[in-house]
Protein backbone atom coordinates (compact mmCIF):
# COMPACT_ATOMS: atom_id res chain seq x y z
CA UNK A 1 0.00 0.00 0.00
CA UNK A 2 1.23 3.49 -0.79
CA UNK A 3 2.51 5.75 1.98
CA UNK A 4 -0.27 8.32 1.89
CA UNK A 5 0.02 11.24 4.27
CA UNK A 6 -1.97 14.42 4.52
CA UNK A 7 1.05 16.37 3.34
CA UNK A 8 1.71 14.14 0.32
CA UNK A 9 -1.97 14.27 -0.60
CA UNK A 10 -2.01 18.07 -0.40
CA UNK A 11 1.13 18.27 -2.53
CA UNK A 12 -0.43 16.08 -5.20
CA UNK A 13 -3.72 17.98 -5.08
CA UNK A 14 -1.92 21.31 -5.44
CA UNK A 15 -0.03 19.96 -8.47
CA UNK A 16 -3.27 18.76 -10.05
CA UNK A 17 -4.96 22.12 -9.47
CA UNK A 18 -1.99 23.96 -10.96
CA UNK A 19 -2.04 21.67 -14.02
CA UNK A 20 -5.79 22.13 -14.47
CA UNK A 21 -5.60 25.90 -14.04
CA UNK A 22 -2.81 26.18 -16.60
CA UNK A 23 -5.11 24.88 -19.31
CA UNK A 24 -2.26 22.92 -20.87
CA UNK A 25 -3.71 19.44 -20.32
CA UNK A 26 -5.59 17.68 -23.11
CA UNK A 27 -9.28 17.15 -22.40
CA UNK A 28 -9.03 13.48 -21.35
CA UNK A 29 -6.05 14.21 -19.09
CA UNK A 30 -8.05 17.07 -17.56
CA UNK A 31 -10.90 14.69 -16.76
CA UNK A 32 -8.48 12.23 -15.18
CA UNK A 33 -6.80 14.97 -13.15
CA UNK A 34 -10.18 16.23 -11.97
CA UNK A 35 -11.28 12.72 -10.94
CA UNK A 36 -7.99 12.14 -9.09
CA UNK A 37 -8.36 15.53 -7.39
CA UNK A 38 -11.86 14.68 -6.20
CA UNK A 39 -10.63 11.34 -4.82
CA UNK A 40 -7.76 13.09 -3.04
CA UNK A 41 -10.16 15.67 -1.59
CA UNK A 42 -12.29 12.88 -0.17
CA UNK A 43 -9.27 11.13 1.41
CA UNK A 44 -7.92 14.37 2.84
CA UNK A 45 -11.29 15.25 4.36
CA UNK A 46 -11.42 11.78 5.94
CA UNK A 47 -7.96 12.31 7.46
CA UNK A 48 -9.03 15.68 8.86
CA UNK A 49 -12.20 14.19 10.30
CA UNK A 50 -10.19 11.38 11.93
CA UNK A 51 -7.78 13.92 13.39
CA UNK A 52 -10.68 15.97 14.72
CA UNK A 53 -12.23 12.85 16.25
CA UNK A 54 -8.94 11.95 17.94
CA UNK A 55 -8.58 15.45 19.37
CA UNK A 56 -12.14 15.36 20.70
CA UNK A 57 -11.51 12.02 22.40
CA UNK A 58 -8.36 13.37 24.05
CA UNK A 59 -9.93 16.61 25.21
CA UNK A 60 -13.10 14.91 26.44
CA UNK A 61 -10.98 12.51 28.48
CA UNK A 62 -9.42 15.44 30.31
CA UNK A 63 -6.19 15.62 28.34
CA UNK A 64 -4.90 19.15 28.01
CA UNK A 65 -3.75 20.34 24.57
CA UNK A 66 -0.03 20.91 24.20
CA UNK A 67 1.24 24.48 24.44
CA UNK A 68 0.44 26.34 21.24
CA UNK A 69 -2.28 23.88 20.17
CA UNK A 70 -5.21 25.43 21.98
CA UNK A 71 -7.88 27.21 19.95
CA UNK A 72 -7.00 30.75 19.00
Amino acid sequence: MENFTFESGMDELETLVRDLESGSLPLEASFQAFERGMALKKRLEALLEEGDRRIRVLTESGEEPLEGEEDA
